[in-house]
């Protein structure tokens, strides 16, 4: 393995929770921090269904980058998106020009597999259940029963 120089360069690829988080927790180190990220807005998506039901503003759930790591000394963000890796060269490659790294961090996030089944795909329709009920034709009723009285 190549020797580390004095000042380390960290390459982090996603402004995602987990790329902020890494470049927070660089923060103060001696290395040199590039955040690398398509957008220039972090996107709080616990809270998108909320902004699909009209209960939240868009702009309540995203945020400029360079607000959440402003306080960062140490950091530099760059727009861009990554398009490959030269692992032999240890260089980013992007869509704007390459970024030199002795150090990358990949945290790109993850998408939803639509192509699994979900969870109700093996349900009988409604009226499949009415051919549990009794036949008499009675319709039943829960009863109540006090308990303790």
């Amino acid at each position: 393995m190549e020797p580390v120089p004095a000042r380390a360069k960290v390459v982090v690829v996603g402004a995602g929770f987990a790329g902020l988080t890494t470049v927070r927790a660089l923060s103060g180190k001696p290395v040199e921090v590039v955040l690398v990220d398509r957008h220039n807005f972090h996107t709080f998506t616990p809270l998108l269904y909320q902004v699909a039901s009209a209960l939240l503003d868009p702009a309540e759930v995203a945020h400029p980058i360079r607000g959440l790591v402003r306080p960062l000394h140490n950091l530099e963000v760059r727009l861009a998106t990554a398009t490959g890796v030269d692992l032999a060269r240890r260089r980013l490659e992007t869509d704007v020009r390459p970024i030199s790294y002795d150090f990358l961090v990949l945290a790109t996030g993850s998408a939803t597999n639509s192509r699994l089944a979900s969870s109700g795909s093996k349900m009988r329709p409604r009226s499949a259940g009415a051919s549990c009920l009794p036949s008499s034709g009675r319709r039943t009723r829960p009863t109540r029963r006090s308990v303790g009285a």
